[in-house]
């Protein structure tokens, strides 16, 4: 339905945050009223808006963006779009930097880009604008110096962490950057 999407314009300004995120939250309480979501998947949600929100000031190089918030019955559906820079990630172990859309694509690209000595930020791209990402669970790795190596990709840990599903893409068409964020509402 409709009247269940609700698009919110950021001006990429740090101090709008608290009250686009309080306003974001809002929405998802009032349309989630007769099933609302666990506090550890409302938390979850506040999380991911609020890194989203932090990544377009920081990392998007436009002065504004759309934070589209979906719920039905069973999803909560949060999408960050802007027309800014595209993704650019760096493989962890060789340095080499993938920017989306990636030119001449071969057709799989997967690799870590972080990791936090717990779980590793894991990349995975099967098409040449959109990847995907995921965690996995590290045991008996040592824990990087986290104030050298948690600057930029920490966000992005902490946003498919928090999701159950997470990931970015680049429409050639319209030129639009779109970070999308999933959450189950139904048997978590």
């Amino acid at each position: 339905m409709e009247h269940d999407r609700i698009r919110i314009h950021f001006t990429s300004n740090r101090e709008e945050i608290p009250g686009i995120l309080n306003t974001c939250l809002e929405h998802v309480t009032q349309r989630t009223k007769t099933s609302p979501p666990s506090p550890e998947i409302f938390a979850k949600v506040k999380w991911v808006i609020t890194e989203l929100l932090t990544n377009a000031v920081k990392h998007s190089g436009t002065g504004h963006c759309t934070l589209i918030i979906k719920v039905d019955e069973n999803r909560l559906t949060l999408q960050k779009e802007d027309k800014g820079n595209p993704l650019s990630l760096s493989e962890q172990d060789t340095g080499s930097v993938f920017t989306w859309p990636i030119e001449n694509f071969t057709g799989k690209l997967e690799f870590q880009i972080y990791h936090n000595g717990v779980d590793s930020l894991i990349l995975k791209s099967e098409k040449a604008n959109q990847v995907r990402f995921y965690i996995e669970e590290l045991e008996g790795v040592e824990m990087p110096g986290l104030l050298i190596d948690t600057s930029e990709h920490f966000g992005l840990l902490i946003m498919t962490k928090a999701s159950d599903e997470f990931w970015y893409e680049y429409d050639p068409k319209t030129k639009i950057n779109r970070f999308v964020s999933l959450f189950n509402l139904k048997n978590n």
